[in-house]
């Protein structure tokens, strides 16, 4: 369901963080709300192209659930586009988080889907330039609101190239490089067409449309009472 920005309820990155803690404890697992998160994001997408077998898609992955979210989502699409690319920004070794390392087990056995793994710099980079020059969609699921600090390589140098690509880009819950509190630029941000955001839509990317493009806010599964608990 999409809305209208300016009636977007929000919710700030640490009361979300608060939120889906408190659904784990009652049982709503966050490697289902990740999932849910990218099935949903998945439909998103489907809905926008109604020829979305033909178009080639890259989604770019970070360390943390936000990369998660778009390893779901490449799982989902790939049932329905049958060109998919699937770039890395770490090695496998280093994801963060228990939920992103489900995932990315997961999508390693895909092989439909074109796999790149961060590890050597030059060989990637000129890979995702190659890639990205044919690619009709590019999914940012970079940082999302975990970002903190200035952005290093290789996601500074990737999200150079995405914001120079043609590509329709989607960003996964908020454009990677933008402060989800306040809308403050870190250095650079992914400049998005479209941006699906997940339960609310976040402060920082609140009348940011020459950033985010159109706002659509989905459900993943959280009951309203535990947000009214917190």
């Amino acid at each position: 369901m999409d809305y209208i920005e300016e009636n977007l309820d929000e919710i700030d990155p640490m009361k979300m963080k608060a939120l889906e803690n408190k659904a784990e404890k009652s049982g709503i697992s966050k490697l289902l709300l990740m999932e849910n998160a990218g099935a949903k994001l998945a439909v998103e997408i489907i809905k926008k192209f109604k020829d979305i077998k033909n178009k080639n898609i890259i989604i770019v992955c970070g360390s943390g659930n936000n990369g998660g979210d778009g390893m779901v989502c490449a799982r989902h699409l790939c049932n329905f586009s049958k060109s998919i690319s699937l770039f890395l920004l770490t090695s496998g070794e280093l994801i963060k988080t228990k939920e992103n390392k489900t995932n990315w087990q997961i999508i390693k056995q895909i092989k439909s889907i074109s796999i790149y793994e961060y590890i050597d710099d030059e060989k990637f980079f000129n890979k995702f330039r190659e890639v990205s020059e044919s690619a009709d969609i590019i999914i940012d699921s970079i940082f999302g609101t975990g970002l903190k600090g200035s952005i290093k390589n290789p996601a500074s140098q990737i999200i150079e190239i995405i914001n120079k690509s043609n590509s329709f880009k989607v960003a996964v819950d908020i454009p990677s490089g933008i402060d989800p509190n306040n809308g403050n630029i870190q250095d650079k941000c992914v400049k998005a067409n479209m941006t699906v955001t997940f339960h609310k839509s976040k402060p920082g990317i609140k009348n940011k449309i020459n950033i985010t493009g159109e706002v659509i806010v989905v459900q993943i599964g959280i009951p309203p009472e535990l947000e009214n608990q917190l």
